[in-house]
Protein backbone atom coordinates (compact mmCIF):
# COMPACT_ATOMS: atom_id res chain seq x y z
CA UNK A 1 0.00 0.00 0.00
CA UNK A 2 1.37 3.37 -0.98
CA UNK A 3 -0.75 6.50 -0.45
CA UNK A 4 0.46 10.09 -0.28
CA UNK A 5 -2.15 12.84 -0.26
CA UNK A 6 -1.69 15.92 -2.38
CA UNK A 7 -2.29 17.85 0.86
CA UNK A 8 0.88 16.49 2.47
CA UNK A 9 3.21 19.43 3.04
CA UNK A 10 6.59 19.16 4.70
CA UNK A 11 6.25 22.73 6.01
CA UNK A 12 3.52 21.51 8.38
CA UNK A 13 5.75 18.80 9.83
CA UNK A 14 5.63 20.19 13.42
CA UNK A 15 1.84 19.75 13.39
CA UNK A 16 1.81 16.22 11.97
CA UNK A 17 1.77 12.94 13.90
CA UNK A 18 3.77 10.04 12.56
CA UNK A 19 2.20 6.74 13.63
CA UNK A 20 3.78 3.36 13.01
CA UNK A 21 2.77 -0.27 13.43
CA UNK A 22 5.95 -2.28 13.78
CA UNK A 23 5.88 -5.80 12.42
CA UNK A 24 8.20 -8.77 12.15
CA UNK A 25 8.14 -8.70 8.36
CA UNK A 26 6.09 -5.61 7.49
CA UNK A 27 5.90 -2.08 8.88
CA UNK A 28 3.10 0.41 8.27
CA UNK A 29 3.45 4.15 8.81
CA UNK A 30 0.91 6.95 8.58
CA UNK A 31 1.02 10.72 8.83
CA UNK A 32 -2.06 12.58 10.10
CA UNK A 33 -2.73 16.22 10.87
CA UNK A 34 -4.57 17.75 13.84
CA UNK A 35 -7.94 17.18 12.15
CA UNK A 36 -7.07 13.47 11.64
CA UNK A 37 -6.83 13.82 7.89
CA UNK A 38 -4.77 10.97 6.50
CA UNK A 39 -1.90 12.52 4.57
CA UNK A 40 0.23 9.42 4.07
CA UNK A 41 0.08 5.65 4.46
CA UNK A 42 2.96 3.36 3.49
CA UNK A 43 3.45 -0.37 3.90
CA UNK A 44 6.92 -1.76 3.35
CA UNK A 45 9.28 -4.64 4.05
CA UNK A 46 10.62 -4.02 7.55
CA UNK A 47 14.08 -5.32 6.64
CA UNK A 48 14.24 -3.59 3.27
CA UNK A 49 12.14 -0.40 3.37
CA UNK A 50 11.25 1.33 0.13
CA UNK A 51 12.79 4.69 -0.71
CA UNK A 52 9.62 6.65 0.11
CA UNK A 53 9.56 5.12 3.59
CA UNK A 54 13.20 5.88 4.36
CA UNK A 55 12.67 9.47 3.26
CA UNK A 56 9.68 9.89 5.56
CA UNK A 57 11.45 8.20 8.50
CA UNK A 58 14.37 10.58 8.13
CA UNK A 59 12.17 13.62 8.76
CA UNK A 60 12.24 15.25 12.23
CA UNK A 61 8.67 14.61 13.32
CA UNK A 62 7.75 16.17 16.64
CA UNK A 63 5.00 13.67 17.46
CA UNK A 64 5.78 9.97 16.93
CA UNK A 65 3.69 7.06 18.20
CA UNK A 66 4.59 3.43 17.60
CA UNK A 67 2.55 0.26 18.19
CA UNK A 68 4.65 -2.84 18.84
CA UNK A 69 3.55 -6.45 19.50
CA UNK A 70 4.46 -7.86 22.89
CA UNK A 71 6.89 -10.73 23.24
CA UNK A 72 5.45 -12.06 26.49
CA UNK A 73 2.64 -10.92 28.73
CA UNK A 74 0.92 -11.54 32.03
CA UNK A 75 -1.88 -9.75 33.88
CA UNK A 76 -1.95 -8.81 37.57
CA UNK A 77 -5.08 -7.63 39.45
CA UNK A 78 -4.68 -3.94 40.23
CA UNK A 79 -5.26 -4.44 43.96
CA UNK A 80 -2.26 -6.76 44.38
CA UNK A 81 0.12 -5.25 41.83
CA UNK A 82 3.35 -3.81 43.28
CA UNK A 83 5.17 -1.30 41.07
CA UNK A 84 8.35 -1.57 43.14
CA UNK A 85 8.53 -5.37 42.80
CA UNK A 86 8.69 -5.86 39.04
CA UNK A 87 11.40 -8.49 39.43
CA UNK A 88 8.80 -10.74 41.08
CA UNK A 89 6.95 -10.93 37.75
CA UNK A 90 10.05 -11.68 35.64
CA UNK A 91 9.64 -15.50 35.85
CA UNK A 92 6.30 -15.17 34.03
CA UNK A 93 8.01 -13.54 31.05
CA UNK A 94 10.32 -14.89 28.36
CA UNK A 95 13.50 -12.90 28.92
CA UNK A 96 13.40 -12.75 32.73
CA UNK A 97 15.26 -9.42 32.55
CA UNK A 98 13.80 -6.87 35.03
CA UNK A 99 14.98 -3.74 33.18
CA UNK A 100 13.12 -4.87 30.05
CA UNK A 101 9.80 -5.21 31.85
CA UNK A 102 7.04 -2.70 31.05
CA UNK A 103 3.65 -2.15 32.64
CA UNK A 104 0.35 -0.79 31.39
CA UNK A 105 -2.64 -0.19 33.64
CA UNK A 106 -5.96 -1.13 32.08
CA UNK A 107 -8.32 0.79 34.35
CA UNK A 108 -11.57 -0.43 32.80
CA UNK A 109 -10.54 -4.03 33.44
CA UNK A 110 -9.02 -3.46 36.89
CA UNK A 111 -5.73 -5.08 35.88
CA UNK A 112 -2.13 -4.17 35.18
CA UNK A 113 -0.44 -5.75 32.19
CA UNK A 114 3.18 -6.73 32.81
CA UNK A 115 4.96 -7.42 29.54
CA UNK A 116 8.04 -7.35 27.36
CA UNK A 117 8.31 -5.93 23.87
CA UNK A 118 10.10 -7.74 21.11
CA UNK A 119 13.47 -6.08 21.65
CA UNK A 120 14.50 -6.08 17.99
CA UNK A 121 11.41 -4.09 17.04
CA UNK A 122 11.63 -1.88 20.12
CA UNK A 123 15.29 -1.00 19.62
CA UNK A 124 14.81 -0.38 15.90
CA UNK A 125 12.20 2.31 16.51
CA UNK A 126 13.95 3.83 19.49
CA UNK A 127 17.04 4.22 17.32
CA UNK A 128 14.99 6.04 14.68
CA UNK A 129 13.00 8.19 17.12
CA UNK A 130 14.46 8.21 20.66
CA UNK A 131 11.55 10.29 22.01
CA UNK A 132 8.79 8.24 20.38
CA UNK A 133 5.87 7.09 22.49
CA UNK A 134 5.65 3.30 22.22
CA UNK A 135 2.53 1.30 23.05
CA UNK A 136 1.78 -2.44 23.20
CA UNK A 137 -0.70 -3.58 20.58
CA UNK A 138 -2.79 -5.65 22.99
CA UNK A 139 -3.87 -2.58 25.01
CA UNK A 140 -5.46 -1.02 21.91
CA UNK A 141 -7.13 -4.30 20.95
CA UNK A 142 -8.71 -4.77 24.37
CA UNK A 143 -9.82 -1.13 24.55
CA UNK A 144 -11.62 -1.45 21.21
CA UNK A 145 -13.10 -4.83 22.13
CA UNK A 146 -14.69 -3.70 25.39
CA UNK A 147 -17.27 -1.58 23.57
CA UNK A 148 -18.48 -4.71 21.74
CA UNK A 149 -18.59 -7.12 24.69
CA UNK A 150 -22.11 -7.91 25.96
CA UNK A 151 -22.90 -8.30 29.65
CA UNK A 152 -24.17 -11.83 29.02
CA UNK A 153 -22.54 -14.49 26.91
CA UNK A 154 -19.06 -15.42 25.75
CA UNK A 155 -16.87 -13.47 23.33
CA UNK A 156 -13.90 -14.85 21.43
CA UNK A 157 -11.45 -12.28 20.08
CA UNK A 158 -8.99 -13.06 17.31
CA UNK A 159 -6.30 -10.56 16.34
CA UNK A 160 -3.99 -11.43 13.45
CA UNK A 161 -0.64 -9.93 14.46
CA UNK A 162 1.16 -11.27 11.38
CA UNK A 163 0.82 -14.11 8.87
CA UNK A 164 1.89 -16.65 11.48
CA UNK A 165 1.07 -15.05 14.84
CA UNK A 166 -2.42 -14.72 16.32
CA UNK A 167 -3.60 -13.24 19.62
CA UNK A 168 -6.68 -14.88 21.14
CA UNK A 169 -8.70 -13.35 23.98
CA UNK A 170 -11.92 -14.26 25.77
CA UNK A 171 -14.61 -12.41 27.71
CA UNK A 172 -17.30 -14.29 29.63
CA UNK A 173 -20.38 -12.43 30.92
CA UNK A 174 -18.53 -9.15 30.48
CA UNK A 175 -15.48 -10.33 32.42
CA UNK A 176 -12.04 -10.53 30.83
CA UNK A 177 -10.56 -14.01 31.36
CA UNK A 178 -7.79 -14.65 28.81
CA UNK A 179 -5.32 -13.07 26.38
CA UNK A 180 -2.58 -15.17 24.80
CA UNK A 181 -0.50 -15.45 21.62
CA UNK A 182 -0.11 -18.48 19.36
CA UNK A 183 1.99 -19.45 16.37
CA UNK A 184 -0.42 -20.35 13.59
CA UNK A 185 0.54 -21.56 10.11
CA UNK A 186 -2.76 -23.02 8.90
CA UNK A 187 -6.45 -22.59 9.70
CA UNK A 188 -6.30 -26.02 11.37
CA UNK A 189 -3.78 -24.63 13.86
CA UNK A 190 -6.12 -21.77 14.73
CA UNK A 191 -9.02 -24.19 15.13
CA UNK A 192 -6.93 -26.36 17.48
CA UNK A 193 -6.02 -23.50 19.81
CA UNK A 194 -9.56 -22.11 19.88
CA UNK A 195 -11.04 -25.51 20.78
CA UNK A 196 -8.48 -25.93 23.56
CA UNK A 197 -9.34 -22.53 25.02
CA UNK A 198 -13.09 -23.13 24.89
CA UNK A 199 -12.65 -26.51 26.58
CA UNK A 200 -10.30 -25.04 29.19
CA UNK A 201 -12.96 -22.54 30.29
CA UNK A 202 -15.90 -24.93 29.81
CA UNK A 203 -17.40 -22.76 27.07
CA UNK A 204 -19.68 -23.92 24.31
CA UNK A 205 -18.18 -24.33 20.84
CA UNK A 206 -20.71 -21.70 19.72
CA UNK A 207 -19.90 -18.37 21.39
CA UNK A 208 -22.08 -15.27 21.49
CA UNK A 209 -19.73 -13.22 19.36
CA UNK A 210 -16.42 -13.45 17.51
CA UNK A 211 -14.36 -10.26 17.26
CA UNK A 212 -11.79 -10.06 14.45
CA UNK A 213 -8.98 -7.62 13.75
CA UNK A 214 -5.72 -7.42 11.81
CA UNK A 215 -4.82 -8.78 8.38
CA UNK A 216 -6.47 -12.16 7.80
CA UNK A 217 -4.03 -14.31 5.78
CA UNK A 218 -6.68 -16.04 3.63
CA UNK A 219 -10.33 -17.09 3.42
CA UNK A 220 -9.75 -20.42 5.17
CA UNK A 221 -9.23 -18.55 8.45
CA UNK A 222 -12.55 -16.74 8.07
CA UNK A 223 -14.37 -20.01 7.38
CA UNK A 224 -12.79 -21.43 10.50
CA UNK A 225 -13.95 -18.52 12.67
CA UNK A 226 -17.46 -18.36 11.25
CA UNK A 227 -18.26 -21.81 12.64
CA UNK A 228 -17.84 -20.52 16.20
CA UNK A 229 -20.57 -17.88 16.11
CA UNK A 230 -23.44 -16.50 14.08
CA UNK A 231 -22.34 -13.03 15.18
CA UNK A 232 -18.98 -12.01 13.70
CA UNK A 233 -17.80 -8.40 14.10
CA UNK A 234 -14.68 -6.44 13.26
CA UNK A 235 -12.87 -4.12 15.61
CA UNK A 236 -12.62 -0.57 14.35
CA UNK A 237 -10.57 2.47 15.20
CA UNK A 238 -11.98 5.08 17.58
CA UNK A 239 -9.80 7.85 16.17
CA UNK A 240 -12.00 8.49 13.09
CA UNK A 241 -9.14 9.07 10.70
CA UNK A 242 -10.50 10.11 7.32
CA UNK A 243 -9.31 10.49 3.76
CA UNK A 244 -10.04 13.72 1.92
CA UNK A 245 -9.26 12.25 -1.47
CA UNK A 246 -10.79 9.05 -2.82
CA UNK A 247 -8.62 5.96 -2.58
CA UNK A 248 -10.30 2.64 -3.23
CA UNK A 249 -7.15 0.76 -2.23
CA UNK A 250 -7.28 1.68 1.48
CA UNK A 251 -9.32 -0.57 3.76
CA UNK A 252 -9.28 1.42 7.00
CA UNK A 253 -10.41 -1.50 9.18
CA UNK A 254 -7.05 -3.21 8.56
CA UNK A 255 -5.31 -0.37 10.41
CA UNK A 256 -7.42 -0.16 13.56
CA UNK A 257 -4.52 -0.46 16.02
CA UNK A 258 -2.31 1.86 14.00
CA UNK A 259 -4.85 4.70 13.88
CA UNK A 260 -5.73 4.41 17.56
CA UNK A 261 -2.09 4.93 18.54
CA UNK A 262 -2.94 8.58 17.91
CA UNK A 263 -5.31 8.48 20.90
CA UNK A 264 -2.85 6.79 23.27
CA UNK A 265 -1.21 8.83 26.02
Amino acid sequence: MNYISEDFNIHFLPEYTLSAKAGFSKDVITVTDKELNLNLLLEYDAENPKLEATQILSLPFRFVKVVIPHQSLTFIPKEVFKEDRLSDYAPYLVEHVPNHIHTYEMKNLGIVAVFEYDLILYNRWKALFPDAQIFPEFCIILDQAQDLVPIRGSVLGVHFVSDHLVDLYVFQNGQFILYNSFDVYFAEDLNYYILNILQQFSLSEKVSKVLISGDIPNDSYMKCLERYSDNVAYLSSKSKVHINHESDDINLKNYNTLFDAILCE
